[in-house]
């Protein structure tokens, strides 16, 4: 035996130490004010062997000598995350055959009575432990390993022997594979005394916190980062993330961490995370937005430290249509249980989730607001083998990547009283548990989870448009089935609530009186589990039933069928709400492609493409429009079509044939198959006979990409109801817009009689700025449509745009007035939410026209201009500054316009990063322009020779003002 004579502090003292005690017990102090009370004899010498040797500790046996190292790993893994440099290693002194003990001087137990220690190792309760002892040998406290070399922090609540002299002892007596225990960092009378509310917790989050970035572990009193996107923002000024303001009544879910699906996540570091082997406890109160698809077959985790492909750890996360699932990992197998259909979490509703990790009862089980819903058996012997990845909550360990930027298997929703227990709780103790939480609910009724996205999250964001319609959070593509209904106007648009990614697509939906202010609703349509949609929810129309109530026909996604896309129908589950919020789908599908449909001779249906319902009504007969595409019977395309379909009850469908077939080979952008198809009238021509107009969203399946998602091609000819004929003045195809930004029509005709379209304005940016923006897209202004003298396509803006106005004009031209003049009056105006009405004469100019977005030295500018000896209209956006753009180089964009008696009418709308000009109300440029310069805001006129006939600039308010 090698011995050390006792230190001078290891005598005496009984009175002091008695005092002291009796001081914390009567309440006269407590464990931190005693920590000073003398501090020297509390000193453990060489608490983390940081002297490189055994000083300080005495030893028996072979088992720790030489066995103090700086080792980070043991040669076949890593790490031991030790603390400091050097640290007791069993392994190091003689393997596993050797055994002994070491043990530390004595020290006299003060400050809050906590001992805690690092330790590692073999798991042998009996032979293999650390232990914390008093002086005759007598364990107070014992840890063992978890045959893993990795530490994990064991801490011992030892106040009832504050004042006595103890002592810390690791023993060695197992000799077979794992026979040997690692320590390191004692901690003596330091670390806070446990909360009685935290008794039998490994871990605590409560998220009281309700601002800042960070969250309070309530075991280790460890801060734990948020990750959030807009901690760190690009475009905007930095916040914090989505805390729920506190409010007594709803209890413990006072004050709730929002997780917004895509950037918000709790890291706690794999060392600082301690996990029970033998039995484990998860639980939290939840509440999810809604419900990813599930990519790669994995969950969208509530809380994880998992390597599932190692078979490693633990996960605590909701499935596909809210089914949520708990597995296991014990080094050679993964066990997981996923609760049934009737136990499915409901979105937009808090839930107390349960998983219980029990081995001694061979079980696994899963409890939905303290009751029992599912039960899978495991092993006896199985045991938690803890994975070397950081703990994580809202987040994946191994996450799926969509677009190579965005990581999926995320939470979207509330998140609220995490816990991990150190083991296996009792069904009856989570009953109890779940009870005790209710009870500090006002009333004992479930809080309603509040979690409506709020738009003030993008104050500041440079460009995001103020006044066009965007969603309130995260992706939009095409707004549409627009429906007029009580007074108001309801919009809906593809939306993913869970980033700013296209994926997981439900309907969002929202209302207006005015077509310019807008109220945001819930969600109309999501994925649901047996419904005809179970995989998304993607585009569609709105069309009124014999009773003139509202009913969406939408496209159908089912990744099960082929093909995949076919038509559903809902109707509204109260139609005397105005705000049309609750939607039940039709049980069947209405329409579903066949690949015998007859398309013409030698030719066959593009079998796959079958979106888009495109509805109205004539008589007694409902229309329907689908796309899709044609292809000869060997498989060359044809080009798009839309599919005639019509009905006399909205549910049961007769297919009449193609309304029409392009032509991609003699008009390659006008693509394979066409896509929102939209039919609208505007007007009669001079025989009576009604006009119609048929826009289309060319898809290009097989390529090029380039054209993809930047053209809205129209044709206006004759419509024959009865007939069900479709006659176009010319197979020529024609553009509606020159701008590469204008796509995803959709239209209806309002009570004013009105044929109007809407459209979505592509931001065009990179995945990486959509992700550092958290939004993406918008809708185009509304337009109204018109049929011009010679019997083209008229549109303009809406009047009701002029209600965005804000205050009077900046600027009000209505007489002739010369560029100079007009530039001078001009210089002082600065903005980029502006509309701007402009009418110029060329005169003699060759090019005139208006720069916007201009910075003072004329380095950055979007120019819109007239070409007089092309006969076109054009913008230039080769300085227009392209921050965060996915085009490299912006470039000119142009086409074909007549002049109106030689002068040129704009109606520009800046809104941010948005540019709209509509010209003589025949032809619009939507396009985009992202300024690296804060004071890119200037306009200014150019064109020598031409003349400013009016111009009058306002300021635009917002959409939800």
């Amino acid at each position: 035996m090698r011995t050390r004579a006792p230190s001078r502090a290891a005598t005496g003292h009984g009175l002091v130490r008695l005092l002291l005690a009796l001081a914390i017990c009567l309440g006269l102090t407590s464990p931190l004010m005693a920590r000073t009370a003398d501090a020297a004899e509390t000193s453990l010498s060489n608490p983390g062997f940081e002297s490189g040797d055994l000083t300080g500790w005495t030893t028996t046996g072979t088992a720790f000598d030489g066995a103090v190292t700086d080792d980070p790993g043991w040669g076949w893994g890593c790490c031991f995350n030790q603390q400091g440099s050097y640290h007791l290693w069993g392994f190091a002194a003689g393997g596993d055959a050797a055994t002994g003990t070491v043990t530390s001087e004595p020290f006299t137990l003060t400050g809050t009575g906590m001992v805690s220690a690092l330790v590692s190792g073999g798991r042998n309760e009996n032979d293999l432990h650390v232990a914390l002892t008093t002086l005759d040998g007598t364990v107070l406290h014992k840890a063992t390993g978890t045959d893993d070399e990795a530490y994990r922090r064991v801490t011992w609540d030892a106040r009832e022997h504050l004042g006595e002299q103890l002592r810390v002892t690791a023993v060695d007596r197992a000799t077979g594979g794992w026979g040997h225990i690692n320590l390191d960092d004692v901690r003596v009378g330091t670390d806070p005394a446990p909360d009685p509310s935290q008794r039998g917790l490994a871990a605590h989050w409560d998220f009281t916190e309700g601002q800042g970035t960070t969250t309070r572990e309530r075991v280790s009193q460890a801060a734990d980062p948020i990750s959030y996107v807009f901690t760190d923002a690009q475009y905007k000024p930095d916040s914090d993330p989505l805390w729920r303001p506190k409010n007594e009544a709803d209890g413990v879910l006072s004050g709730a961490l929002l997780f917004d699906g895509y950037s918000t996540w709790v890291t706690r570091a794999a060392a600082q995370t301690q996990l029970p082997t033998d039995g484990l406890s998860v639980e939290a109160w939840v509440a999810p937005r809604a419900f990813e698809w599930g990519d790669d077959g994995k969950p969208s985790v509530v809380v994880n430290q998992q390597d599932k492909a190692a078979k490693r750890g633990f996960s605590l996360g909701v499935g596909r249509h809210g089914r949520w699932q708990f597995g296991i990992g014990t080094g050679d197998a993964w066990y997981e249980t996923t609760v049934p259909k009737p136990a499915a979490l409901a979105a937009g509703e808090w839930a107390h989730l349960s998983a219980v990790f029990a081995p001694g009862e061979g079980a696994i089980r899963l409890f939905l607001n303290g009751e029992q819903v599912a039960r899978t058996a495991v092993p006896t012997t199985a045991r938690l083998v803890e994975a070397d990845v950081p703990l994580l909550i809202g987040r994946h360990n191994q996450p799926a990547l969509v677009n190579g930027t965005f990581a999926v298997n995320m939470f979207n929703g509330l998140i609220d009283e995490v816990k991990i227990h150190n083991g296996a709780l009792t069904p009856a103790s989570v009953t109890t548990g779940h009870q005790k939480d209710v009870q500090t609910f006002a009333g004992g009724v479930t809080p309603k989870a509040r979690m409506e996205m709020d738009r003030s999250r993008y104050d500041g964001d440079r460009y995001r448009p103020g006044y066009h319609f965007t969603a309130p959070n995260h992706w939009m593509n095409e707004p549409h089935a627009p429906v007029q209904y009580k007074g108001k106007y309801h919009l809906f648009y593809q939306h993913n609530s869970h980033g700013p990614y296209w994926h997981n697509i439900a309907w969002g939906h929202a209302v207006s009186e005015d077509l310019v202010h807008w109220r945001d609703l819930p969600v109309a349509l999501a994925p649901t589990e047996d419904s005809v949609a179970p995989d998304g929810v993607w585009s569609g129309d709105a069309a009124y039933d014999e009773n003139g109530v509202p009913v969406l026909l939408f496209t159908a996604g089912n990744d099960s069928q082929r093909p995949n896309q076919a038509t559903g129908l809902a109707r509204p589950v109260d139609p005397g709400d105005s705000d049309l919020v609750e939607w039940k789908m039709h049980p069947t599908l209405v329409t579903s492609q066949t690949a015998d449909l007859n398309v013409g001779a030698g030719r066959k249906v593009r079998f796959g493409d079958f979106r888009d319902p495109f509805v109205w009504k004539e008589g007694d007969t409902w229309f329907q429009l689908m796309g899709s595409g044609v292809q000869t019977t060997s498989g060359t395309d044809v080009g798009g079509t839309a599919l005639l379909y019509t009905s006399r009850n909205l549910t049961d469908w007769t297919y009449s044939g193609p309304l029409m077939v392009g032509d991609v080979a003699a008009h390659p952008k006008t693509g394979q198959v066409w896509e929102l198809p939209t039919f609208l009238p505007i007007g009669k021509d001079a025989q009576g006979r009604e006009r119609r107009a048929l826009l289309v969203n060319p898809a290009f399946p097989a390529g090029p990409g380039e054209y993809s998602s930047k053209y809205v091609h129209y044709w206006v000819g004759t419509w024959d109801a009865q007939a069900r004929r479709w006659t176009p003045d010319t197979t020529e195809p024609r553009l509606m817009d020159y701008g590469d930004h204008f796509t995803g029509p959709s239209g209806t005709v309002d009570d004013k009689g009105r044929s109007l379209v809407f459209s979505i304005a592509q931001d065009r940016r990179t995945e990486r700025a959509h992700y550092d923006a958290g939004w993406a897209h918008n809708a185009g202004l509304p337009v109204e449509l018109s049929m011009r003298p010679d019997g083209d396509l008229g549109f303009r803006p809406v009047e009701e745009v002029s209600r965005l106005h804000d205050g009077e004009p900046l600027l009000d031209i209505t007489a002739p007035t010369s560029l100079a003049d007009a530039n001078t009056r001009l210089a002082g105006i600065k903005g980029d939410m502006l509309h701007i009405k402009l009418t110029m004469e060329r005169g003699s100019a060759g090019t005139f026209g208006l720069d916007v977005l201009r910075s003072p030295g004329d380095e950055e500018r979007s120019r819109l201009f007239y070409d007089a000896p092309a006969g076109q209209l054009g913008v230039d956006r080769t300085r227009s500054g392209n921050n965060s753009s996915a085009e490299p180089d912006f470039g000119i964009h142009r086409g074909p316009l007549t002049l109106s008696n030689g002068t040129l009418t704009l109606d520009v709308f800046l809104d941010r990063s948005v540019i709209e000009a509509y010209a003589n109300n025949h032809k619009s440029i939507t396009t985009r322009a992202y300024p690296y310069r804060q004071d890119s805001l200037g306009l200014r006129l150019f064109g020598d020779g031409s003349t400013v006939k009016s111009m009058t600039v306002w300021k635009m308010g917002s959409m939800t003002d």
